[in-house]
């Protein structure tokens, strides 16, 4: 089944611009994180770095008729060592997702996204780790 997480992960890890601000170039991996950071980067205290957590906020809608079309609300989570470096990382985030054009990704064909709410400067509550919190609205239909 295709997972919307997985969809807009993927897409996120693409840019250089945001790759050269998360990625790992040993591994060649991006820190794009789904629902949550995992337990391993708490566990080794590689946190707080610059990192991108994703997930769904709620569905916000579909359409009616025969095109299986979502308008789904994403919640895009910018991490970063202080919170001036976690609106850094936002606003490549931000610039990205308003000039996304329609794509395959994961089993979804990733249409456009719309900025709902923020930016929210916040911290986490137990870790006081600092991040930029946006709500999103992704219009993706399932292939």
């Amino acid at each position: 089944m295709a997972d919307l997480h997985e969809a807009v992960m993927k897409v996120l890890k693409e840019p250089q611009a945001i790759f050269d601000l998360i990625g790992d170039d040993v591994t060649r991996a991006a820190r794009v994180f789904g629902i949550e950071i995992p337990k391993s980067e708490i566990e080794k205290k590689l946190m707080p770095r610059k990192a991108i957590v994703v997930r769904q906020s709620g569905l916000a809608g579909q359409s009616r008729g025969f095109v299986r079309v979502q308008r789904t609300l994403i919640d895009v989570a910018c991490y970063g060592e202080t919170p001036y470096e976690a609106e850094l990382l936002r606003l490549k985030v931000n610039r990205f997702l308003k000039d996304f054009r329609r794509r395959m990704s994961e089993g979804f064909l990733l249409h456009s996204f719309d900025l709902v709410n923020g930016p929210i400067h916040v911290r986490e509550t137990v870790t006081e780790w600092p991040y930029v919190l946006e709500t999103w609205r992704c219009m993706a239909s399932e292939t």
